[in-house]
């Protein structure tokens, strides 16, 4: 496990408690890092997942168990923790200032200047005995993914079932649309059409693996690369359970692959990088 480099971790008694918002792997993000921060203070953490709009199943609808000794997962029944955004985290200000020492809403390393209100710098000024993390965002290294989030056996089948067709040489393509507007600017999908080209022009038994969000991107490659394509319609909305276990067999089949083209801004895309331990490069251009 790594330490912040040129922070100084104390061991404490202190309690986390996160609270990941946002979509599936924003919420893996999240978790992970999360775990992640208890561990290196050698304290407890309580993770609270809400079954709501944007990622409308439970935790074990998707995943096992997470068989962590100092980990306790909840699947969130009280108003209190049910917090998806600046919205309802504000509606709840009073009351958790009662209840915790110290409060971090979307905390982000990334939009962090002042190193004063670096995570550990306040962690280790504050001494806080609770701590409470609502994020949808990455709060350090993501270490052991792979181990934390283990797909239920229902999902890991057609996981299996879907690579084990792959061949020796299969790219993992994952193109983000719809709400991520970042990432349809950044990302166009000539950006793909010239990557997914190049690769085939090097070896033409090249395969990928695509997914997306958009059911027309999908017909697009296949037509514009016949038998060199693996995708899957779906066309299930996300906001149901057969949605979500989808979004996960895509995810876990994507971290499969050599390597992955992904969309920059996406959280989906650096997730299938990590869980598989593969490189990803990003189609188009991170401003």
């Amino acid at each position: 496990m790594k330490q912040q480099e040129g922070k100084s971790i104390k061991p404490t008694n202190m309690e986390i408690s996160i609270i990941p918002t946002g979509g599936l792997c924003n919420r893996m993000r999240a978790i992970s890092t999360g775990i992640d921060i208890a561990r290196q203070y050698k304290s407890k953490a309580k993770i609270y997942w809400n079954n709501c709009k944007g990622l409308k199943t439970d935790f074990t609808d998707l995943f096992k168990p997470i068989d962590i000794e100092e980990v306790e997962f909840i699947e969130n029944k009280k108003w209190l923790f049910d917090i998806r955004d600046t919205k309802t985290y504000f509606l709840r200000l009073p009351i958790l200032y009662t209840k915790y020492d110290m409060l971090s809403f979307n905390y982000a390393p990334f939009l962090v200047k002042d190193p004063k209100r670096e995570i550990h710098t306040l962690i280790n000024t504050r001494k806080p005995k609770k701590l409470l993390i609502a994020s949808c965002y990455q709060l350090g290294d993501l270490n052991d993914m792979d181990k934390i989030f283990v797909p239920i056996d229902e999902i890991q089948e057609k996981i299996n079932e879907i690579t084990n067709k792959f061949s020796k040489h299969t790219i993992g393509v994952h193109i983000r649309r719809t709400d991520n507007t970042a990432s349809m600017e950044n990302s166009p999908l000539y950006a793909f059409e010239q990557r997914m080209k190049e690769e085939i022009g090097k070896d033409s038994s090249t395969m990928f693996y695509l997914a997306s969000d958009d059911e027309e991107v999908k017909r697009h490659f296949t037509n514009l690369y016949p038998g060199h394509v693996i995708t899957f319609f779906d066309d299930i909305s996300r906001n149901t359970i057969e949605g979500m276990r989808f979004a996960v067999v895509d995810l876990f089949c994507l971290s499969k692959t050599n390597n992955i083209i992904g969309s920059c801004y996406s959280s989906y895309s650096q997730v299938a990088s990590v869980l598989g331990n593969i490189p990803i490069e990003y189609a188009g251009k991170m401003v």
